[in-house]
């Protein structure tokens, strides 16, 4: 199932790719975009996200406007925002730093400045979803499901790995970016030269 969920998700960077050429050099220049998704829950984001990251590599986004982008107020906080109860364990999941996501920045070519990159795009897309809230949300759940609720657990383990892999794939991207241009070498070939990178998403974990 993990390889599968790998071919998916390199599949759909390549259809981005593929996608996005089309656009060219007029990418920067039209003053709004409009996100359609059919990638599942939490799609959107994940695809504002990934078009943010290529405009800021390109130099036509500024991450560090503090301006969110998505048109509406974020709706709802996330229920573990504000709260003095979290654990230090817990503080390090919320801002990403699993066991597997360190691993990652650590292979990576300019590893720590993608995650944090990639970080500041998930919050200014957070109107959309937030991706590391998703994964903090169903690590805990996980934690807490009852022993024997086997179908629950495998419902809370695979929407936690899901989510895990888009952030790890985002910032795979990310690097990615900071290496070569998108014009040289594809993202799914890129990643297809890095075993290391395949093992990690074939064997992630939330709960480490």
């Amino acid at each position: 199932m993990a390889a599968d969920s790998v071919v998916f998700h390199l599949g759909y960077f390549w259809w981005w790719e593929c996608s996005l050429g089309s656009f060219g050099s007029d990418l920067g220049s039209v003053g709004s975009y409009l996100f359609v998704s059919h990638t599942g829950f939490g799609g959107v984001a994940y695809a504002m996200a990934i078009i943010c990251i290529r405009l800021e590599a390109e130099g036509k986004l500024a991450l560090h406007n503090p301006r969110s982008l998505v048109g509406t107020p974020r709706i709802s906080a996330s229920p573990f925002e504000n709260l003095s109860y979290l654990t230090s364990d817990d503080e390090a999941h919320k801002m990403g730093d699993y066991r597997d996501i360190l691993s990652l920045t650590r292979v990576l070519v300019h590893g720590p400045e993608s995650k944090a990159d990639v970080d500041i795009v998930i919050e200014r897309c957070a109107g959309a979803g937030n991706l590391r809230d998703d994964i903090f949300y169903y690590s805990k759940k996980l934690k807490k499901c009852p022993v024997g609720d086997d179908e629950h657990r495998a419902y809370l383990l695979d929407m936690g790995i899901k989510a895990l892999r888009r952030y790890l794939f985002l910032i795979a991207f990310r690097s990615y970016l900071y290496c070569t241009s998108a014009i040289d070498i594809k993202f799914t070939t890129w990643m297809e030269a890095r075993p290391e990178l395949g093992h990690l998403c074939n064997n992630l974990r939330i709960d480490k």
